[in-house]
C-alpha cells in the first residue's frame, strides 16, 4: 500500500486504551491522592504511571497529524482539525457546564466560551481540567498549518521536529545553566515546551516508518527527542510524586516509561484487512476523545454525588467509568458526526467565499479555493 494511504487501524484501539488508563489514573490514584475523590489511593507500581498515557497521545498526534498534513492543502487541513475538535468540545464543555450547575461546581463563563471557540484554549483554561493538553495540540496544529502555508510540508517534517525538540532542549538547558526556564512559556503548570519532544518523536517515527526517509539527520533528531522526552518523563513523574506525596523515581524509570510508550505505539502501528474490525476499531478510537474530555471534573462530581447519596459501602467508580465510556461512545457515534458535517459545511463555504473574494481583488493571482 502507498505510504500516503496506509491505514493504522490498531492505533484507534491504543487511543481508547490510553483514554481509559487516564480515567483510571484520575479515579484511583490522582483524585484520591489530592482529595477530589474520598477514597484511599491505589499506590501500585504501575497505576501511578498511567498519567503518561497523555504523552503517548502526543506521540500519536505527531504521527497522525504529519500523515494528514502531507496529503492535504493548508485550508483542507485547517478545516479538518476544526471539524474534529469543535463538535466534541461543544458537546463536552456543555455537558461539563450542565453537570457542574446541577452538582455545585461549574466552569467559569470564560473557560466555557474558550472551549467552544477552540483557539482561546491555547492561552487560557478550558471547561475541564483535562483540557490542558489541548493547548499543546492547538499550538502544534498551528505550527504545522503555518508551515504548510509557506513551505512544502513533505520537505519540512524534519525541520519542524528539530524546531520542537530544540525548544525543549533549550528549556532543559536553561534550567541547568540559569536555575530557571528562561525560554519557558510559564503559561500554566503545564508549560508548552516540556511536551514538544513527544510530538517530534511522532513526526520522526512517521518519517522513518512510513515515508521511509531514513537518514543520519532523522535518526539523530529522533535520538535527541527521545532523550529529551525521557528526561521529561522523569521530571514529570517526580512532579506528580511530590504533589501527591509518593516516592521519588529514578532517571532510569523516566526512560523506561517512554520506552514502554514507544514500544506500545509501534506495536499498534498496523492496519486490518477486515472492514468490520476496522469499523469497530474506528468507533473505539472516536470514543477516546470525548472520554478524555468528560471524565475528569464531571466524573469527580458524579462520584462524589453518588457516594454522598449511597454512602461508602459501594465503590461507585467502576459504574461511573462504565457510564463515562457509554456516554462518550454516544457522543462519538451519534452527536459528533452530525455536528462535524455542519462545521465542515460552514467552514468550507467560508473558505470558498474568502477565496472567491480574494481572486476578484485587483492584481490577485492566488486562490485558496481548495478547501474541499
Amino acid at each position: 500500500m502507498n505510504a500516503d494511504h496506509k491505514r493504522f487501524d490498531y492505533l484507534e484501539i491504543l487511543r481508547f486504551i490510553l483514554a481509559f488508563l487516564t480515567m483510571t489514573w484520575h479515579y484511583y490514584y490522582f483524585g484520591p491522592s489530592v482529595g477530589t475523590i474520598d477514597a484511599t489511593p491505589v499506590h501500585g507500581f504501575v497505576i501511578r504511571f498511567f498519567s503518561f498515557s497523555v504523552e503517548i497521545f502526543f506521540i500519536i498526534s505527531g504521527f497522525i497529524i504529519t500523515a494528514s498534513a502531507v496529503n492535504r492543502s493548508p485550508v483542507s487541513f485547517l478545516i479538518g482539525r476544526v471539524a474534529r475538535l469543535g463538535p466534541c468540545l461543544l458537546v463536552c464543555a456543555t455537558l461539563s457546564l450542565a453537570v457542574g450547575l446541577l452538582l455545585g461546581r461549574w466552569p467559569t463563563p470564560l473557560s466555557y466560551v474558550a472551549s467552544i471557540l477552540i483557539v482561546p484554549l491555547a492561552f487560557t483554561n478550558g471547561a475541564d481540567w483535562s483540557y490542558w493538553s489541548l493547548r499543546l495540540e492547538i499550538i502544534f496544529y498551528a505550527v504545522v498549518f503555518v508551515t504548510m502555508c509557506v513551505a512544502n510540508i513533505r520537505r519540512s517534517v524534519l525541520w519542524i521536529a528539530l524546531l520542537l525538540t530544540s525548544c525543549d532542549v533549550l528549556s532543559i538547558a536553561s534550567v541547568k545553566l540559569f536555575g530557571n526556564d528562561v525560554f519557558g512559556t510559564a503559561m500554566s503548570q503545564y508549560p508548552v515546551e516540556r511536551y514538544l519532544s513527544f510530538f517530534a518523536i511522532g513526526m520522526l517515527l512517521y518519517q522513518l516508518m512510513v515515508a521511509k526517509k531514513i537518514s543520519i539527520a532523522t535518526v539523530g533528531a529522533l535520538s535527541i527527542a527521545v532523550c529529551a522526552g525521557a528526561f521529561r518523563c522523569y521530571e514529570d513523574a517526580n512532579r506528580i510524586a511530590k504533589l501527591v506525596g509518593d516516592t521519588h523515581v529514578s532517571a532510569f524509570t523516566g526512560g523506561a516509561i517512554l520506552a514502554v510508550g514507544i514500544v506500545a505505539f509501534i506495536g499498534f502501528l498496523r492496519g486490518t484487512t477486515s472492514p468490520q474490525a476496522a469499523r469497530i476499531f474506528a468507533a473505539l478510537g472516536s470514543t477516546s476523545y470525548p472520554l478524555y474530555l468528560i471524565h475528569q471534573n464531571m466524573g469527580y462530581l458524579i462520584v462524589g454525588f453518588v457516594d454522598a447519596k449511597l454512602g461508602h459501602g459501594i465503590d461507585s467508580r467502576p459504574f461511573v467509568m462504565i457510564g463515562m465510556v457509554l456516554l462518550a461512545g454516544g457522543i462519538a457515534l451519534y452527536l459528533e458526526p452530525v455536528l462535524a458535517r455542519q462545521y465542515r459545511r460552514f467552514l468550507t463555504y467560508s473558505a470558498t467565499t474568502v477565496s472567491l473574494a480574494w481572486a476578484r481583488m485587483p492584481g490577485s493571482k492566488r486562490s485558496y479555493g481548495d478547501a474541499d
